[in-house]
């Protein structure tokens, strides 16, 4: 996880603001389609959203005016931002008195464009940007070289000391005179076969050592996952050759050879295989959660138990679908106690801030990208006891 991404979060919901707080999110990827006309789809869905808002403030006068004004500050700040600035996406927050004012950046879109207005900031599509760009080392695999770079919120770069080459030495490749004919073969190999297996020899060694230094580094550097390159059977290979715990970290290979490709290349070639591979992990993830639950094993499945495990401090990784509407009467007290607690209208965010406070993982998924979720009414949790 990003660190610093998280901790900004938490400074964010514990910031004190004088009255409403709008929250945006804009949908600014220019590779979208929808956003390659003269107005982009974005800003459209900015500008509704915004009027919706306004319209829906129909209470207290001096909250309206005050909803009006965020609203009229918010489509004036982001109209202003470059195209660079802009990035794939943005969340702006914006509270009254002046007090919240928090603009940022993302080179992963957000799922949808969002604009709403609560007594405090909604995090969660924020939350989910964060953890589908958890920090990732790429392993770039060609048979005489190997490159790690870093792949985290939808960058990539080059890492110093990253690349670990086969080389060959004074080796060379000698054919020697033909057998006189008729001569028997003793099981003998050519002087071509010997180098051969000499460099295979080689390779699997070079293999296991860069291998073992790649585990090291991604160690050293706090990378979440892993994701490889590589053509053939150096993939497997790899595989094999990594420490049993770095191996866990693997998310994926894909067939492809980058080797020799800049940091950036390789990230847009290897991005919808890092999405996927978010999927399938947190799919998994899903599963494994509500299977213990039913077991009674560390896990529990439905925003009731969730929530008093998340009030509880006990939740080590929360999974939830943000567009499940959950309603309170259905939950206990102690549910709806931990609801309070976090200061938040919407279960689905008050178990998000409360995951957040906690120091739990969040995962944002839809029922259709997890389907354990459709089981367990929309909530599920890992535990750490």
């Amino acid at each position: 996880m990003n660190k610093a991404r998280i901790q900004d979060l938490k400074e964010l919901i514990a910031h004190e603001s004088e009255g409403p707080v709008l929250s945006v999110f804009c949908r600014t990827d220019p590779r979208d389609p929808a956003n390659s006309s003269e107005t982009p789809a974005w800003s459209i869905a900015l500008k509704n959203g915004l009027s919706a808002i306004c319209a829906s403030q129909n209470g207290d006068h001096d909250q309206s005016q005050a909803v009006k004004k965020l609203c009229s500050e918010a489509e004036r700040r982001i109209a202003k931002v470059s195209a660079s600035e802009r990035g794939r996406s943005v969340a702006l927050f914006l509270g009254g008195g002046g007090k919240l004012d928090s603009f940022t950046t993302f080179q992963i879109p957000v799922r949808n464009d969002y604009v709403t207005v609560d007594s405090g900031p909604v995090v969660w599509p924020m939350l989910d940007v964060i953890d589908r760009g958890q920090r990732t080392g790429l392993v770039l695999l060609s048979q005489d070289r190997i490159r790690l770079l870093e792949w985290s919120d939808g960058t990539t770069r080059d890492l110093e000391e990253s690349t670990f080459d086969l080389e060959l030495g004074d080796w060379h490749q000698y054919r020697g005179p033909a057998r006189p004919q008729g001569t028997v073969g003793g099981g003998g190999v050519s002087n071509v076969s010997a180098y051969g297996d000499r460099v295979e020899a080689w390779r699997s060694r070079f293999l296991k050592e860069a291998a073992k230094a790649i585990a090291e580094s991604a160690n050293d550097l706090g990378f979440d996952r892993l994701v490889a390159a590589a053509e053939g059977e150096l993939g497997a290979g790899f595989n094999e050759a990594l420490p049993a715990e770095m191996r866990s970290r693997l998310a994926t290979t894909v067939h492809l050879n980058l080797i020799d490709l800049s940091a950036a290349e390789a990230g847009a070639a290897l991005d919808p295989h890092l999405r996927q591979a978010w999927r399938d992990s947190v799919a998994g993830t899903g599963a494994t959660a509500l299977a213990r639950s039913q077991a009674g094993d560390r896990a529990v499945s439905g925003p009731d138990e969730v929530l008093l495990a998340l009030g509880e401090g006990r939740v080590e990784h929360l999974i939830c679908d943000p567009y499940l509407a959950t309603e309170e009467d259905g939950l206990s007290e102690g549910s709806r106690q931990a609801i309070r607690d976090a200061g938040e209208a919407s279960v689905q965010e008050a178990m998000v801030e409360l995951a957040l406070r906690t120091d739990a993982r969040v995962s944002s998924a839809s029922v259709e990208e997890v389907p354990a979720l459709g089981e367990a009414d929309g909530a599920l949790a890992l535990l750490r006891y």
